[in-house]
């Protein structure tokens, strides 16, 4: 099974290069369409990752993760600051 995954800083779909906060590449401000897509195209599964609240938990984007569980009909694995 593929198992689709987005990264999160601050809203935006991101991409780390080995794990360096100061090497990413940008995907753009609209994680949920994304998600979305994925689902379309048969995913069973997705999985996302806070990236901002790995870095900082006082800052972890629980309203705009809530969002995104709510946008889309299948399972989704949370990860990065998430206790």
């Amino acid at each position: 099974m593929i198992i689709p995954a987005l990264d999160l800083i601050d809203g935006q779909v991101v991409r780390l290069h080995q794990g360096d906060y100061a090497k990413q590449r940008d995907y753009g401000a609209d994680p949920l369409s994304r998600l979305q897509a994925y689902e379309r195209e048969g995913a069973q599964l997705l999985h996302l990752v806070d990236l901002t609240g790995a870095k900082d938990p006082a800052k972890r984007q629980i309203p705009l993760l809530k969002t995104l569980l709510a946008g889309v009909s299948v399972p989704v694995q949370i990860g990065g600051g998430i206790r």
